[in-house]
């Protein structure tokens, strides 16, 4: 399996340099991100065919990430963690990861469980990396996290900017409330109202206040659904 491109993504220096090391010594191209903003840019340039992802690290978790990386790609995901505990793993696996490996294990399994991880991977059907949804209307850039609606910057909060991304990765398809509460807030969250006061902020801050041409439209007993202008315009999303 030597030559695969290995991202490595660890705010503890010392964790980091350390698996860049090992990985390039055992034959893999590796490369390294201390924080999760560095991590998707160097996603998106490095393109890596798999991406070990530490849980826990400040401003950007790794589960943010992971679900941004799961906007742009199916790419392995294995988490590294230094506490095992089983809600951790269940939010883990939850925000699209692959496996779990806790921290101070030995080095051995940490290369079996990358190795297994990628001969999965070869044997599914390879897709290619989406860094940007454009529509005519809506702008994402998945590696900047940057958002435009009809050539306008529009300021999300990252809870916002989840909805958003949910809503677009399922285009024409609604989205039920409690399937958005436990991708964007996770397990732990049942009050269907949090998503409602969210919407209508993230409505408002998009401009979408015609009801005659919602953006996102609100199907009664099914969810939420992202009405992409191209959709009616003929046109197809980048």
């Amino acid at each position: 399996m030597a030559g695969e491109r290995i991202l490595v993504v660890d705010d503890a220096p010392d964790v980091l340099e350390a698996l860049v090391i090992a990985l390039n010594d055992s034959g893999f191209e590796t490369q390294g991100a201390s924080d999760g903003r560095a991590a998707l840019r160097a996603f998106y340039e490095f393109q890596p065919q798999l991406v070990l992802l530490d849980l826990i690290m400040p401003t950007m978790s790794g589960l943010e990430v992971c679900r941004q990386v799961r906007a742009m790609s199916d790419v392995p995901v294995v988490f590294l963690s230094g506490i095992e505990d089983i809600d951790r793993k269940v939010e883990a696996f939850r925000a699209g990861g692959d496996d779990f490996i806790v921290k101070g294990g030995s080095f051995s399994e940490l290369l079996a469980r990358i190795e297994a991880n990628l001969r999965r991977a070869v044997s599914s059907t390879p897709t290619q990396i989406i860094d940007r949804f454009q529509d005519g209307f809506l702008d994402i850039n998945f590696v900047t996290s940057e958002v435009t609606a009809n050539g306008i910057p529009v300021d999300l909060t990252p809870i916002e900017y989840r909805l958003l991304t949910e809503l677009v990765n399922h285009i024409g398809s609604p989205v039920p409330p409690t399937d958005l509460l436990e991708r964007v807030w996770g397990p732990d969250y049942e009050t269907e109202n949090l998503v409602k006061w969210h919407m209508s902020r993230l409505r408002k801050k998009l401009g979408d206040n015609d009801p005659m041409s919602k953006l996102i439209v609100t199907r009664r007993g099914f969810g939420y659904v992202y009405n992409s202008p191209a959709q009616s315009l003929g046109m197809n999303a980048a």
